[in-house]
């Protein structure tokens, strides 16, 4: 389709016969699964998850090497008996967070609706300037898919997805973010999601993790040198409106506060703020991140790496990308 289009667009995936593979009847099953649990009390299914997600503490322990090494980075002043905890509840997050997705790919609109609370300073997301979108930043939260659904419960927003490796969970995800989200696009789609934008329409981006040196600048991210993608600075400076949303899980739901961060004439001022910003609502609930990345992947020249056993594997995967390219 033409990516010159003045309406943002859903591209609906494609339905094929490798998607009933025998090597997909796990994740089959375990979709199952999310989909029959969908409507179980929230009670019971935070019970679930946390069991499931110390059963992947046990069974993950490269993940747990990394969600541990990303804590002790932006934590220091943390005893090793806080940082464990920490991992521990962090992982019972993470398995909570995949029945939160099913959740969020099957439940009714009425159901999504129930789990909202508070919606802060909404206003911010619908007084638009210049007739242009608005960039609302969201982080990499353990219950991320549903806080892009509660995000579009009122709100017509667009937004970014990264493929993924297993074909039936790819399918599925954009299936079900096409029903809410209106204009999503994979990490590809940057020219679209800017042309949307300039037209008048919101988008949401997560701008929290490595994305390579070459869409980056290195700015403090709890006080480390840090690979900091510059798409929001970027457009801001071009006058779209930029906002960070955190969406928190508490006891009685969730709540949303909308930030935003205003445009600057320095250069990575912006940037400096927006990862100011970041670390303050990730660290009112650290527990609800998503600690198991390698954010700290790209290092400055000089710095040694944080993650030096997956260094081979990190210059395995260069090589490809530059014999894609």
């Amino acid at each position: 389709m033409n990516t010159e289009t003045t309406t943002p667009f859903n591209e609906n995936p494609k339905f094929s016969l490798n998607l009933v593979h025998p090597r997909y009847f796990l994740t089959w099953l375990g979709m199952a699964i999310l989909y029959s649990c969908k409507n179980l009390p929230y009670s019971l299914i935070t019970k679930i998850g946390s069991f499931l997600g110390l059963l992947m503490l046990k069974l993950t322990p490269h993940r747990k090497e990394i969600t541990q090494t990303n804590l002790k980075v932006c934590y220091p002043n943390k005893t090793e008996d806080e940082i464990d905890d920490l991992v521990n509840k962090n992982f019972q997050n993470l398995g909570i967070g995949l029945f939160e997705m099913g959740i969020a790919w099957w439940s009714s609109t009425k159901t999504i609706r129930s789990l909202q609370n508070k919606f802060i300073n909404k206003e911010l997301l619908e007084n638009t300037q210049n007739n242009k979108g608005t960039l609302v930043l969201l982080r990499h939260s353990t219950h991320i898919e549903l806080d892009v659904r509660l995000m579009c419960l009122d709100s017509e927003l667009g937004g970014m997805y990264k493929s993924q490796s297993n074909a039936v969970v790819n399918y599925l995800m954009i299936k079900a973010r096409n029903r809410y989200a209106k204009g999503a696009v994979d990490n590809h789609g940057a020219r679209k999601a800017i042309s949307w934008m300039q037209q008048g329409y919101n988008f949401m981006y997560a701008a929290d993790q490595d994305y390579g040196i070459k869409v980056s600048e290195f700015i403090p991210f709890f006080g480390v040198p840090s690979a900091t993608v510059t798409f929001p600075e970027n457009l801001s400076n071009t006058g779209i409106k930029v906002v960070l949303a955190d969406v928190s899980r508490n006891a009685s739901g969730f709540d949303i506060e909308i930030h935003e961060i205003s445009p600057k004439t320095e250069k990575n001022q912006f940037l400096r703020e927006m990862n100011e910003c970041y670390e303050n609502i990730i660290s009112t609930s650290p527990d609800q991140y998503l600690w198991m990345h390698r954010r700290f992947k790209t290092r400055p020249d000089g710095q040694s790496a944080i993650y030096s056993k997956w260094k081979s594997r990190d210059i395995k995967r260069q090589k490809r990308r530059e014999q894609r390219d």
